[in-house]
């Protein structure tokens, strides 16, 4: 019986995967592989082997350990960055706020400006380019009639109109779904079946279609030497793709009415 329960006895260390004998012999070291001694005594190689497996688990055990310290390291160094940029916007904006006096009294807006360009970020193509164009002319016009620093020429305003959450919402994926589509079908041939529309009144909402403007224009305001203003709106049609201009001319007498009425 005992020699029956030790043929059949199972060591642990048959379940452990150890590396092949090839791999074992070309990486372990000398001292540990002992080839003179374990080629012909598979219980010395097994004992090779698994001496071989419990350096490679240390080190493993070692380099594991040495990476975690590295990860706090750097989720440290992150933390600290992050509270640094939550801290610089609110800096940043003070300093505008604070320099706001300055910006006035040089004539030099930034801050309005910075504003500006946020919004021109949402503009259509055409009208971005128009925009950017313009507001450097402005720019130049001032600077060759003043040895100062460059500032917007008075004779020429340039401003963005509109709903900028309207032109976001342009770029946002509708959010469909099956059963939506199915209910919006359901509804479409109920409403059908009720109401026909005319020919007239399809044809009315198919020019409303494709005359329909991007939410954001760009407006340019010129003065004239009589003092009188010319308002130039520049609109962008989405679906025919092309700019019109809405023109509108302000007299100096009209600029002068109200303030002398009220």
């Amino acid at each position: 019986k005992e020699i029956t329960k030790c043929l059949e006895f199972k060591s642990k260390h048959e379940e452990i995967d150890l590396v092949s004998l090839e791999e074992f012999y070309k990486e372990a070291p000398p001292d540990i592989s002992k080839a003179e001694v374990t080629m012909g005594d598979p219980h010395q190689q097994t004992l090779a082997r698994l001496d071989w497996e419990l350096e490679q688990r240390k080190r493993l055990a070692e380099k594991y350990r040495e990476c975690l310290s590295n990860k706090e390291k750097i989720l440290k160094e992150i933390e600290v960055k992050k509270e640094y940029l939550s801290s610089l916007q609110p800096r940043l904006n003070s300093i505008m706020q604070a320099s706001l006096p300055v910006q006035e009294y040089l004539f030099m807006p930034f801050d309005q400006a910075h504003k500006q360009y946020e919004t021109a970020r949402h503009l259509p193509p055409p009208l971005y380019v128009l925009f950017v164009q313009a507001t450097a002319y402005g720019q130049a016009c001032a600077h060759m009639k003043s040895s100062q620093p460059p500032r917007q020429d008075k004779t020429l305003s340039v401003a963005i109109e509109g709903s900028v959450d309207e032109a976001k919402a342009l770029f946002k994926p509708p959010e469909d779904s099956q059963d939506d589509e199915s209910d919006s079908d359901a509804e479409e041939e109920q409403t059908t079946k009720r109401r026909r529309p005319t020919l007239g009144v399809q044809l009315d909402d198919k020019r409303k279609e494709m005359l329909k403007r991007h939410p954001l224009s760009v407006m340019l305001d010129l003065k004239c030497k009589d003092d009188s203003v010319l308002h130039l709106t520049f609109y962008y049609l989405m679906n025919l793709n092309i700019m019109t201009v809405k023109a509108k001319v302000t007299t100096a007498t009209e600029l002068i009415t109200p303030i002398s009425a009220g």
